[in-house]
This record gives structure tokens, sequence and C-alpha cells, in this order.
């Protein structure tokens, strides 16, 4: 029986669990450290971001006006009691295939922080990466491991692939910048900063 992802982090933060220790601490004030500076440097004032999880990470986040995604309906659940009484921000469920998005959402700013290695399910995960480039009108910043994905898969929650091959398929964007993780005693992850180069349909 394959692995069923969205199940699992449905299940997750329905019986009390959270988004991991990526989004608490050292490293949650790193991602915010660099996506706040990225926010102020060029004025952004949207964002999108697929995987809200349990919310931890979202408050130490500067966004001036919010949507966030998640595959788990029990992540919206909870994000939408937490963030109850700030009306700059909105939650959705995300289930992929499922986005037809021929340009009504759209934000200056599109974050996925420690979510792609958790997508298991290729159609999916590709799916995902196409829908999170058209939510884009200037930015994608992800966090996320970079591999060959030739590496033994040791857990059934992970799958490593060959994140930039993905990613060059992605045309319209080009990679600015890799900021290599500050705590890699504590996370393999990194940021892969893209910028759009050709207008947005």
């Amino acid at each position: 029986m394959s692995f069923d992802y969205i199940d699992f982090w449905d299940q997750n933060y329905r019986l009390g669990g959270d988004s991991g220790s990526g989004s608490y601490g050292l490293l949650a004030e790193f991602k915010s450290q660099i996506i706040n500076d990225l926010i102020q440097k060029h004025a952004i004032s949207t964002v999108i971001e697929f995987g809200c999880g349990d919310g931890n990470q979202l408050q130490t986040m500067n966004y001036p006006q919010y949507l966030g995604l998640d595959v788990a309906l029990s992540s919206i659940n909870l994000c939408k009691e937490i963030y109850k009484d700030d009306s700059s921000k909105s939650f959705m469920l995300y289930k992929p295939g499922y986005l037809i998005n021929r340009g009504f959402f759209r934000a200056d700013l599109v974050v996925c922080l420690d979510v792609l290695y958790h997508i298991t399910d290729e159609e999916d995960f590709c799916t995902t990466l196409n829908d999170l480039f058209q939510c884009s009108s200037r930015w994608v910043v992800l966090y996320t491991k970079i591999t060959t994905g030739l590496e033994p898969q040791e857990v059934p929650t992970i799958l490593d692939r060959d994140i930039i091959s993905y990613l060059s398929k992605h045309s319209d964007f080009k990679m600015t910048e890799i900021i290599p993780q500050r705590y890699p005693q504590l996370s393999s992850s990194h940021f892969i900063l893209m910028e759009r180069v050709s207008p947005s349909l």
C-alpha cells in the first residue's frame, strides 16, 4: 500500500501534532529573517504560502496580506482558529490538480517552506510546483533540500528529488540566489530565491 502524505499530515494536526522543528526556535528565526528582509527590500504586499501547517512559523513573518494553503483540512481549521481575529490572513484547503488558476490567484511573493520533499506523490509534486509558480507575479521562495534524487529514501514521509532540475523547467523564472542553511546541524534545507523574468499571463 502506497504512502498517503495528505492523510499523514491531516492526522498529524488533528491528533495534536505540529509542523516539526523547522517551524520553531532557531530555524523559524532563520526563515523569518530571510523572508522578512526580502519583503522589506522589494516592497512586497501580498503573499501566498503553499503549506501553512500549524501556523507557528507564520507568527514570525511580516506578511502585509497573506493567503495560506494546505493539503490538510486539520491545518486549515487550526490556522483559522489561531488567526480568527487577524483580518490580514486568509486560509484555504489546497488539493493538487483542483486549483485551475488562470490569473485569479496572484501574489507578489509565493513561499513554500519545508514542504516540497514531503510531497511523496510525483504527480502531486509536479502539479504543486506548477501551481506555486503560476500564483507568483514576482518572487518564489523555496526552503527545501537540495539533493541529487539518488539518495536512499529512509523514511516514507520524505522523498528526495533533483530539485534544481525540476526548477529549470520553469523558464519564466530565474534563480537569483541560493542561501545555505545557517544551522546545518539542525536542518538540511536551504533557501532558493527565484524571480519572474517574463510577464505573468
